[in-house]
């Protein structure tokens, strides 16, 4: 699969995208971490059910007219398991290489799963639940799934609501389709830091407990 992360963010955005955060937290107490990964799985039985569905009729086809060229028959079987076997090699290779292709055969629940399972996960192994005062925010970013989910630790979340969160998910995903991507992040970080800085103003011993972006493949 192609590095989607280095097609969205240049190391010039991703310095922007840190100085966004470090400004806002400079007014709160709370934890912010952008997180943009090429894909939250790699969906393998995708690519077999995209090569199957496209190997099947073109094999048929094939068939009809290849066979009686050498069996003088249109209904040989050993022909078309011969010829669906190599296209479904073909077409399964092409299709896990090409984002594409490969999005038009994921199935959406199984992407949902997957996105929320990673992006949990993601949240605790980076340490946005230790925070001094529940505060921290994961910012989760799938760009093979076009997908984001917000993490909020339980007092942030109590405290602003789903409503919230939910409009600065269709942001950042609005932006991601419009490919301005980076802009609209900055804004959403901007955007959550003023709400959490009403909440958590920044405290005089205030420390930058966590990363400040993390970029790289979760799958």
């Amino acid at each position: 699969m192609k590095n989607l992360v280095a097609q969205y963010i240049t190391q010039d955005d991703a310095q922007q995208i840190i100085s966004t955060v470090k400004k806002v937290e400079k007014k709160t107490s709370a934890e912010i971490v952008p997180m943009i990964v090429n894909a939250s799985f790699h969906y393998p039985l995708a690519s077999v059910y995209a090569a199957a569905a496209l190997s099947l009729p073109v094999a048929i086809a094939l068939t009809y007219y290849i066979a009686p060229l050498f069996y003088y028959s249109r209904d040989n079987m050993w022909v078309f398991i011969a010829l669906f076997s190599l296209l479904f090699l073909v077409f399964k290779g092409t299709i896990a290489r090409n984002i594409f292709l490969l999005r038009l055969f994921l199935n959406p629940h199984e992407v949902e799963a997957e996105v929320k399972e990673a992006a949990t996960t993601a949240f605790y192994k980076n340490g946005l639940y230790k925070t001094a005062d529940k505060n921290g925010v994961l910012i989760y970013i799938s760009l093979l799934e076009k997908r984001v989910w917000i993490l909020a630790d339980e007092d942030a979340h109590k405290k602003i609501g789903q409503e919230f969160w939910d409009n600065c998910v269709a942001t950042i995903i609005d932006g991601v389709k419009k490919k301005q991507f980076v802009p609209v992040l900055c804004t959403v970080i901007e955007t959550i830091g003023n709400k959490l800085s009403t909440l958590y103003p920044c405290k005089s011993d205030d420390i930058d407990e966590l990363k400040n972006i993390i970029i790289g493949d979760s799958q």
